[in-house]
């Protein structure tokens, strides 16, 4: 696999460096298995030099971004800078977003974590694809991109080549998953190994502080708390009031003004959100994915999953897994 690291000034220099780190442990792990050394990558700047990093520290590159240099895949790495400090930069997210724009036309597959999903859907190429982003930037990417699948509870999604990771650590994430479509499955459960990395299925709502939540609109983000942790127990829309401390009437009213449909639509389309995910990243059967997104019923989920995405769990999987290929 041929890497290159898109570096541009402010980026995530712990990124940059831990995925070398990691591929030199692979490459080293390949050859002590009677294998050869199977990665090979650059980190490159938009004009060949050296840039800042967000820690301000100076981050020495291999050489500038060109049409004619060839990669399997690219690396967009999160920032650290401040919304003055991005004004100033935006000439350089135009530049590079133009570049990847080349790239994934012919045929690269493009990786991004954190902040580097705004490059990403500001290049034009997330719009009507699936995607995931940092929790707390998915406000921003919703009001800016509004025709970006989001997937809020991901912590990685890959369509059409285009490969996204949540937050600032999630190069890790990002990087096996490259491994794997490049390289295959088993070569990226080796390096996952052997540098002790965790790849479980998991969620990053979990990591969603209730302060942060609860100011972006407590209502309704109670309630998606509320409708994610009864887990295999379906909640109604009597038990949805009562937890909220509401009236069913009142409920209703409040949804209404602020979803414009009613608390049935809004657990069902959670619910379903929830599927997705699952769908996306995990093997599970069909009968214990709808148990796990509170339908005790397999028949009532397949129903309320064509209704709001036009297709069967086992068709949409299925798209999924060819448009990641």
């Amino acid at each position: 696999m041929k890497l290159a690291i898109l570096a541009l000034e402010g980026c995530m220099q712990s990124a940059v460096a831990g995925i070398a780190d990691i591929l030199t442990l692979g490459n080293h792990v390949m050859q002590l298995r009677g294998g050869k050394a199977r990665f090979s990558w650059q980190t490159l700047s938009l004009d060949g030099k050296a840039v800042r990093a967000g820690g301000g520290k100076l981050l020495a590159v291999d050489g500038a971004v060109s049409k004619r240099t060839a990669f399997d895949a690219i690396i967009v790495p999160g920032s650290l800078v401040d919304h003055l400090t991005a004004e100033r930069l935006q000439p350089q997210y135009d530049r590079a977003g133009a570049w990847l724009r080349q790239q994934h036309a012919s045929g690269r597959l493009i990786g991004a974590f954190c902040s580097g999903v705004l490059l990403l859907a500001n290049a034009g190429l997330l719009d009507g694809r699936r995607a995931t982003i940092t929790w707390w930037l998915q406000s921003e990417l919703r009001r800016r991109h509004p025709r970006i699948d989001l997937a809020s509870d991901a912590v990685i999604t890959q369509a059409d080549r285009l490969v996204c990771a949540a937050g600032p650590m999630s190069w890790v994430d990002l990087l096996l998953r490259l491994i794997e479509l490049v390289e295959g499955p088993e070569v990226a459960k080796v390096c996952a190994d052997y540098a002790v990395i965790d790849t479980a299925q998991r969620t990053q709502a979990i990591f969603m502080p209730l302060g942060y939540m609860l100011a972006q609109d407590p209502l309704l983000i109670k309630a998606d708390m509320l409708v994610r942790r009864t887990g295999k127990a379906p909640i109604t829309v009597r038990g949805l009031a009562q937890a909220l401390g509401l009236s069913e009437r009142t409920l209703n009213r409040r949804f209404r003004e602020l979803t414009h449909e009613p608390p049935q639509a809004f657990i069902t389309r959670r619910r379903v959100e929830y599927a997705r995910t699952l769908l996306e990243t995990t093997a599970q059967p069909i009968k214990a994915i709808a148990r796990a997104t509170g339908y005790e019923d397999e028949s009532s989920f397949r129903k309320a999953f064509r209704k709001l995405t036009l297709t069967s769990p086992q068709a949409y999987r299925a798209q999924r897994s060819m448009r990641a290929a």
